[in-house]
């Protein structure tokens, strides 16, 4: 039976080389090459700070107690890694520049320190601090505090960059299948759950004094975290980086009763373009095309798509994502009832009306109608019958 000990070190070791395939995975893709170098970056440097965890299990960091520096200081790289890959990904930054380094500050500052205070000072100095009843020098006490304060700062401001990337794509796209946020979702959620252990790790070690263990946590989330990663990553197909109508072109989304005041849109005139829009919609039935753009209505309404999208907000309380996906149902809606033998399948009509993926189709109809489409359809039949 495996010891505790030689447990955590395979699942450590498993977790380190799922994040060197990783980092292969990430170098080799084509698409959105300034993101992947970064998040491969990322990649590796959890690697590293895996494989020092490793040492600190197997007490192999005796023969190498310099790398504690690196060890606490790579927590610090995380947030920003995140961050900035959100930004390259979502479209708002198309390559990493040199300003982002500030970012890495903290860690660059920790390493200036290091190479001070702790590189260059005898083994015994820094192996004594292992010994739990050595007292913390104040500087590294501080390092280790820190650590969840920057995380969690950064979690922050990711999800409040992906909520608003989501928001940017609604005001510009009907479709989000080849431009989601599945896989942006999938590293943020996991990435704030493994600081969501790093704080009850600190919790628990501030509480009971049991660093060591509480600490092992942590890398066991990273190294769980890397491998369900890396699964997904082969499920994940190419997104091409999103560049959607620029933030100035495209208004944000405003509350009801909410006014434009930057706006040289009056009232009567956006009432006009509403007529005008709804007229189109209901004749031309631009909603059949699965890759419908803000743009491309707003060109074939001689509209800019500022004022557009303003009178989509304004007028009607929607987004244009909502908006079309609206006229995609009530569409369904009528293949559905013209259907009588139901010869076609309800897949198959949700992309005659304009759908471009089954889970678009089912999440814009229980919304509009609080059914499934099956559940419409048997509900219609019954109506029928009676």
């Amino acid at each position: 039976m495996l010891q505790f000990k030689e447990l955590i070190s395979y699942i450590l070791i498993i977790g380190a080389a799922q994040g060197v395939l990783l980092t292969v995975f990430l170098l080799r893709k084509k698409e959105n090459k300034s993101a992947n170098r970064l998040m491969a970056i990322s990649m590796s440097v959890f690697v590293v700070d895996l494989l020092l965890a490793l040492a600190f299990t197997t007490d192999y960091i005796r023969e190498i107690p310099w790398t504690m520096a690196l060890n606490n200081s790579f927590p610090y790289t995380y947030g920003p890694f995140i961050f900035l890959y959100t930004l390259i990904l979502s479209g708002k930054k198309h390559e990493f520049k040199p300003v982002y380094l500030l970012h890495f500050l903290p860690f660059f500052m920790i390493q200036l320190y290091a190479l001070f205070f702790w590189y260059f000072e005898p083994a015994g100095y820094q192996l004594d601090l292992l010994n739990p009843d050595t007292p913390t020098p104040l500087a590294i006490s501080l390092i280790g505090s820190f650590i969840p304060i920057s995380g969690i700062t950064y979690m922050i401001l990711t999800i409040r960059e992906v909520l608003q990337f989501n928001n940017r794509l609604k005001q510009s796209y009907s479709y989000l299948d080849k431009i989601n946020l599945s896989w942006i979702n999938y590293l943020v959620i996991g990435s704030a759950g493994i600081w969501l252990v790093v704080v009850a790790t600190y919790a628990l070690s501030y509480f009971y004094g049991k660093e060591d263990k509480a600490g092992i946590l942590i890398y066991i989330s990273m190294a769980v975290f890397l491998y369900l990663l890396g699964f997904r990553s082969l499920k994940q197909p190419e997104m091409k980086q999103v560049d959607p109508v620029k933030e100035d072109d495209v208004p944000p989304v405003h509350q009801p009763g909410e006014s434009y005041r930057k706006s040289g849109l009056s009232d009567e005139l956006a009432g006009e373009y509403l007529q005008i829009l709804v007229k189109m919609m209901d004749s031309e039935k631009p909603y059949l095309n699965n890759k419908l753009k803000l743009s491309d209505l707003a060109e074939s309404l001689s509209i800019s798509t500022h004022n557009l999208s303003e009178v989509i907000n304004k007028k009607l309380n929607q987004n244009f994502y909502d908006f079309i996906n609206k006229y995609r149902v009530e569409e369904v809606k009528r293949l559905i009832e013209s259907d009588k033998d139901t010869a076609f399948s309800i897949l198959g009509l949700g992309f005659d009306a304009g759908f471009s993926s089954k889970s678009a189709f089912y999440t814009s109809f229980k919304k509009a109608t609080g059914l499934t489409p099956a559940q419409y359809r048997e509900n219609l039949k019954i109506k029928k019958a009676g």
